[in-house]
């Protein structure tokens, strides 16, 4: 069997989201009885001729971003992308199809992937989220003082923050009603609009990062696009309430009742990072800073039980579709049919 000689999973580890996901699929290989071994994805010539000797005969889960996948010669190759928007570049679709097979973390990118031109099969086979270590909320009481909104993410149009910073103003234009906390990255260049709205601009750990959520009443996210969404299952994982739209990746992350959904709509994606990553008929999840104005309000308003029954619909959902027991099963499963 291939996966008796010891399955690799290759990651960007360069990039957080993907070294996290690598790590959670490892330590879930080790609890559905499989050895998988972690290693940066190779980018030189070397790199990648050193890969194929050691990976030869193995099977090996390529975990990188869409340019970066290629197979190696004489393993079984397994890819695992994330993206955001609907629709995949056709240049990645290409290099897709090289592949053995493809594992995806939400119904949204196996969707996509079909719909773009993948012909290879796509499996749904996420990592086990309840791996992450995120302290539990203890209750949705709201303490004297302002209600907390919080919000995660790079410094990057597509998560939305200059929709959510209008919508909070819009919402809360008295000072000293709520407050918005938005945690990004070190060369963060915007400032805040106003009090009461703080930017904090540090590199931080994901041990760090999963602290934060019991500290705060509400997440936030007005993000046009998610592959998945980490600080989302981190947050629902912590009890915190959820506001986010419902596309993407949110979809299967978040369920009816288990949060306050932000109205959108699906519009052309405006704006590409890089000419190679768009695809002709991209869409994007757009939220007016009204009608997230309007779901901020209406959380802040709402009462703690409210709040703490949708915080616990949402986290039940989240562990019967990512949790330890199904994933594993899943992973078991999947290997057996490899062979």
């Amino acid at each position: 069997m291939l996966v008796r000689k010891g399955a690799v999973i290759l990651s960007d580890l360069q990039r957080m989201s993907y070294a996290i996901t690598g790590d959670l699929y490892r330590r879930a290989f080790e609890i559905a009885g499989y050895e998988l071994t972690e290693r940066q994805t190779p980018m030189t010539v070397d790199e990648r001729e050193r890969e194929k000797k050691l990976c030869e005969g193995r099977v090996v889960i390529h975990n990188t971003i869409g340019p970066d996948f290629a197979p190696l010669e004489n393993s079984y190759n397994i890819a695992h992308p994330f993206h955001e928007w609907s629709r995949y570049p056709a240049k990645w679709v290409t290099n897709l199809n090289l592949f053995d097979e493809v594992w995806v973390t939400s119904e949204h990118i196996a969707e996509l992937l079909k719909d773009s031109g993948v012909t290879k099969p796509v499996h749904w086979l996420p990592p086990a989220l309840d791996l992450i270590a995120t302290p539990l909320k203890g209750g949705c009481e709201i303490s004297n003082g302002p209600f907390r909104f919080l919000s995660i993410g790079e410094a990057h149009f597509r998560k939305g923050f200059h929709l959510l910073m209008e919508g909070f103003q819009l919402a809360f234009p008295e000072r000293g009603r709520a407050t918005l906390d938005i945690f990004t990255a070190p060369d963060c260049r915007w400032e805040s609009p106003r009090p009461g709205i703080t930017i904090h601009k540090e590199r931080m750990t994901p041990e760090k990062t999963r602290t934060l959520y019991a500290q705060y009443d509400a997440y936030v996210t007005a993000s046009l696009g998610e592959g998945l969404g980490l600080p989302v299952a981190e947050s629902i994982l912590a009890g915190l309430p959820m506001i986010a739209n419902y596309w993407g990746g949110h979809t299967s992350l978040l369920c009816d009742g288990g949060f306050w959904p932000i109205p959108h709509k699906e519009i052309d994606q405006p704006f590409c990072s890089d000419p190679s990553y768009y695809a002709q008929g991209q869409q994007c999840a757009f939220s007016d800073p009204g009608d997230i104005a309007a779901t901020l309000k209406d959380v802040a308003s709402s009462t703690a039980y409210k709040r703490s029954t949708r915080s616990d619909i949402a986290r039940a959902h989240l562990l019967a579709n990512y949790g330890t027991e199904i994933t594993a099963k899943r992973i078991r499963d999947r290997l057996l049919s490899i062979g």
